[in-house]
């Protein structure tokens, strides 16, 4: 085998772990995302009250307040390609489970600043 398909061989290797480990992260952030969506942000009281729907669609979670129409943009919190959250266009940094529930305060404060709360 020459050194080049060694080092191909090598190569090819660590780029599928590399892969595989940021096909993790997403799916755990995506799950946490989820797990948010159905136990804070559907139950929410304060977010009826005020007129906010929410949706968790394909590991996006979109928050509007459709009688603003379109006036107001909605608000998304997605999961980016490396398992980091992003929130109205910028990131919060990749979700670990040890940090829990400071994520989930930090988006609640997120939301609570995006829609004048």
């Amino acid at each position: 085998m020459s050194e080049l398909d060694k080092v191909f061989g090598e190569l090819s290797q660590r780029r599928a772990e590399q892969d595989r480990e940021r096909r993790e992260r997403h799916k755990l952030t995506a799950d946490f995302l989820g797990e948010f969506f159905k136990e804070d942000i559907e139950p929410s009281q304060t977010l009826q009250r005020r007129g906010i729907e929410a949706h968790f669609i394909d590991g996006k979670l979109v928050l509007h307040r459709p009688q603003s129409g379109h006036y107001q943009e909605p608000l998304y919190i997605v999961v980016g390609e490396q398992g980091e959250i992003d929130i109205a266009g910028r990131s919060l940094g990749r979700y670990e489970p040890a940090d829990k529930l400071a994520k989930k305060r930090e988006l609640i404060n997120e939301i609570i600043s995006f829609f004048d709360l």
